[in-house]
C-alpha cells in the first residue's frame, strides 16, 4: 500500500539528504548506505555493491565525481518495516559543450532500524534509453 503520511516523509527527506551528498564531493554519502545488509546496482555493468563497505564505498566514488543528483517524482509503499520507493530523476553531467540532464530511476527499499528510522536497503540504479534493445 502507499506509505503513510509520517513515512513519506521521512523517506522523501532520507532521499532528499542522499541526493543532496551525491551531489557533493567529500559528503559521506556513504554512511547514509551503512546499513550490513545494504546492496545496489548502478546502471553501469559492473556497478554492484554488497554489504555495507562495498555500498558505503559506490556511494563515496559517486559523490566524488561532482555531478548533480535530482529527484523529481518519488512514489513509497510500505508494509510493516519495509518500505519501497520509485524516484524518478536526473543526473546532470557537466560537458565542455554544456550541461546535459540525463534521465536516472532509482528504484529503493528501505528498512527501519532499532530506533524505528528508516535506512537504505537496497538501490537499484537505471539510466532509461530512448531505444531499449530489451
Amino acid at each position: 500500500m502507499r506509505a503513510d503520511p509520517a513515512t513519506h516523509a521521512a523517506i522523501t527527506a532520507l532521499i532528499s539528504e542522499t541526493y543532496r551528498r551525491m551531489s557533493t564531493p567529500g559528503s559521506d554519502v556513504g554512511a547514509l548506505f551503512s546499513h550490513a545488509d545494504m546492496s545496489g546496482a548502478g546502471s553501469g555493468i559492473g556497478e554492484l555493491s554488497y554489504g555495507a563497505d562495498e555500498a558505503r564505498a559506490m556511494g563515496d566514488f559517486v559523490a566524488s565525481r561532482g555531478l548533480t543528483w535530482t529527484a523529481k517524482t518519488i512514489t513509497i509503499w510500505e508494509e510493516g518495516n519495509v518500505a519501497w520507493a520509485q524516484i524518478l530523476g536526473s543526473v546532470q553531467l557537466a560537458r565542455s559543450t554544456g550541461d546535459e540532464d540525463v534521465p536516472y530511476t532509482t528504484t529503493a527499499v528501505f528498512g527501519r532500524d532499532a530506533n524505528g528510522e528508516w535506512q537504505w536497503r537496497y538501490w537499484g540504479g537505471a539510466e532509461p534509453q530512448a531505444e531499449p534493445r530489451v
